[in-house]
């Protein structure tokens, strides 16, 4: 007695389904080509908006060069570091300044580590060439701590503002490498702050000149944003440890 209402519910569900696959085979025939660029735009759309609302919105963009790989918690101390002198750029409430570590190496100091048994792969070394000369001509990062090597390899005309023009020429900071840089080390700055004081002594400080590409942004919009680096370079330079 209890047998025949089983099977006419397994009856109905196997024809409900059998009419749904009727449906869904008529339903794709017509419309496959409308359904996948649909479900193409929606994932697209999903996507988009995640990386927005997760997207770092920086007020500064920074960048060290050099033969030493940075650590990732010290990456994390050195954007502390500049976020506790820096301006609230954008106006959030919250400094974020955001840290581009390229690793380069002069022949020398490759000489150096492969007697020492490293091994160098040439591509992955060209590919960090071509991101620094990237980041020198229209990157983000206008704030660099470089190797010496690295900085010399740049031209003052091309790559970096005097001192002079920062500072004024009568009050050049007794820290200057040359006209455009500054020994980070002889810095307060450099001697205070935690990752900071753990990159190499003869590291660099200097500041891009504004990019060349500048109308492609708006020229007043560059300058003004590019003069909010230059108070930042200014103030890593003057801080003291009170």
């Amino acid at each position: 007695m209890d047998e025949k209402p089983q099977n006419d519910k397994v009856e109905g569900f196997v024809e409900a389904d059998s009419k749904f696959k009727k449906w869904f085979d008529n339903f794709w025939y017509h419309y496959k080509a409308q359904t996948i660029i649909a479900g193409v735009a929606i994932i697209t759309a999903i996507i988009c908006s995640v990386q927005m609302l997760t997207k770092d919105n920086f007020d500064y963009y920074t960048m060290y060069a050099g033969p030493q790989i940075l650590a990732v918690q010290d990456g994390v101390y050195i954007q502390r570091a500049l976020s506790a002198v820096a301006d609230d750029y954008n106006g959030d409430g919250d400094v974020k300044v955001a840290l581009n570590d390229i690793v380069m190496l002069s022949p020398d100091e490759v000489a150096a580590a492969q007697e020492s048994g490293a091994v160098f792969d040439a591509q992955f070394q060209q590919q960090t060439k071509t991101e620094f000369y990237q980041q020198i001509i229209a990157g983000d990062a206008v704030i660099c701590f470089l190797s010496p090597y690295v900085y010399n390899i740049v031209s003052e005309e091309s790559g970096f503002l005097p001192l002079a023009e920062i500072f004024g020429v009568d009050d050049i900071p007794e820290s200057a490498y040359d006209d455009c840089g500054i020994v980070l080390s002889k810095t307060e700055f450099g001697q205070t702050f935690n990752g900071i004081d753990d990159l190499p002594p003869d590291t660099i400080l200097c500041i891009r000149r504004i990019s060349t590409l500048k109308h492609l942004k708006g020229a007043k919009k560059t300058e003004k944003h590019h003069a909010a680096y230059v108070e930042l370079f200014r103030a890593i330079v003057n801080y003291t440890n009170n």
